[in-house]
């Protein structure tokens, strides 16, 4: 049996597109109860129609409620995952004991996944869960493959999932009070600000008889941390992104029956193109093909942090940290827009830009389909003039392509004047 491919859905439109670019299944966030509350536009709503899509298209769908809450988010978390669980989704991620006994009360039946936020990392925790009524353990992402074989051989009787692509955090499974200290927002509630990633100045203590050092918080000038400094360095850290797309195998092999990636908060052409990335990792190593190189340069497309392959091939190292940049700076392209469809005039495709698009930059048309290269010709804005750019910020433009472009597709600038 095939492994799934669990893609990450920010919104409505990502989780339509994450399905049709190859996703066998995808995780939504709720509101006030999932880690990514800050930037989730999932409403009721958009979860409705979401469930609907994905029964449509015969597609598994879970959603995600894995902060862990204080006591005044009890009552209404019992309230609201009532309203959840009238719309049937397949599964639910949760991490806090106390919401998983709620949800077992509200419905007993409730198929519960156990969210990588509850760190389990060893075998007799598998079991342990397995106890309680989760379905599925989403594994702890600092296990390496042979621990992750150990678990399978153990508790057989238990789906694992494994996390194969993404931001990772510096943390244990995400489990951070730095974001907590520095700017009061606690990570475990669903709104981190991302401190391991942002610029620190290093200061040592004038007149110190020790090496005394603090760090400043270029967000916050004039505010310094003490730090305390051992043979592994110190621990304000922008680790590189997770890739272990050539390791599909391995991971099956070792009991993985769903492969998942992170970015809930990422673009609609991140959940894209990963999507079709992986899809065509998955049918070539089950149909006994040879990994593909060229599906690294199609993942260099995309904006990373640089890539490494975590702890399933063995520990760290220094190689592993991003130094120079805290954002995402390593990418070969760029998103240009979505096709919405055909023009009136045939000739043209009517395109949502998303950044700037010039007269004469080669551009790349994808689709789930496939990928074809094509330079801009007239471009016309929204009254069908013609002008020298498609600007971005989601206005309308009429493109002028030399080869077809479907409802779906993406446009991907390769070459631009400007870029």
């Amino acid at each position: 049996m095939s492994p799934e491919l669990l893609m990450p859905a920010g919104s409505l439109e990502k989780l339509k597109y994450a399905y049709r670019y190859g996703a066998d299944a995808v995780y939504v966030g709720v509101p006030l109860f999932s880690l990514r509350a800050r930037e989730n536009e999932m409403t009721i709503e958009d979860l409705q129609a979401g469930i609907a899509f994905a029964r449509e298209h015969g597609k598994q769908i879970y959603v995600t409620a894995n902060i862990f809450a204080r006591n005044l988010k009890l009552k209404s978390f019992r309230e609201n995952f009532k309203k959840w669980v009238d719309l049937k989704p397949d599964a639910f991620i949760m991490s806090d004991p106390g919401l998983m006994m709620i949800a077992k009360e509200v419905d007993p039946n409730v198929n519960i996944h156990l969210s990588v936020q509850s760190n389990c990392m060893n075998w007799q925790s598998v079991k342990f869960w397995q106890q309680q009524g989760a379905t599925r353990i989403i594994l702890s992402r600092e296990l390496r493959l042979e621990e992750i074989r150990e678990i399978h051989e153990r508790v057989p009787g238990i789906e694992l999932e494994a996390f194969v692509h993404g931001s990772i955090c510096i943390a244990y499974s995400g489990r951070c009070l730095l974001s907590h200290y520095m700017s009061y927002r606690d990570a475990n509630q669903g709104v981190c600000d991302n401190s391991c990633r942002y610029g620190y100045n290093i200061h040592k203590a004038e007149g110190s008889k020790d090496d005394e050092f603090y760090l400043e918080d270029l967000r916050d000038k004039g505010q310094f941390y003490q730090i305390d400094e051992d043979e592994h360095g110190t621990y304000i850290m922008n680790a590189k992104d997770l890739c272990v797309i050539e390791h599909l195998k391995e991971l099956r092999d070792a009991g993985i029956c769903s492969f998942k990636v992170e970015g809930r908060t990422k673009s609609l052409y991140y959940a894209s193109m990963i999507s079709r990335v992986y899809r065509k990792a998955i049918d070539d190593m089950m149909a006994g093909r040879e990994f593909d190189p060229n599906l690294l340069k199609e993942l260099s497309k995309v904006p990373n942090r640089g890539y490494h392959t975590g702890f399933v091939t063995g520990n760290l190292s220094h190689n592993s940290q991003e130094y120079r940049h805290s954002t995402s700076r390593n990418f070969t392209q760029r998103f240009a827009g979505v096709v919405l469809g055909q023009s009136e005039n045939p000739e043209f495709v009517k395109v949502e830009a998303r950044h700037r698009v010039r007269t004469g930059d080669t551009v790349e048309v994808i689709s789930p389909q496939g990928t074809q290269t094509a330079t801009v010709g007239r471009i016309l804005n929204s009254n069908y003039e013609v002008v020298p750019q498609a600007g971005g910020g989601g206005l309308t433009f009429h493109l002028e392509l030399p080869v077809p472009a479907t409802p779906d597709s993406l446009i991907s600038l390769i070459e631009s004047g400007g870029f």
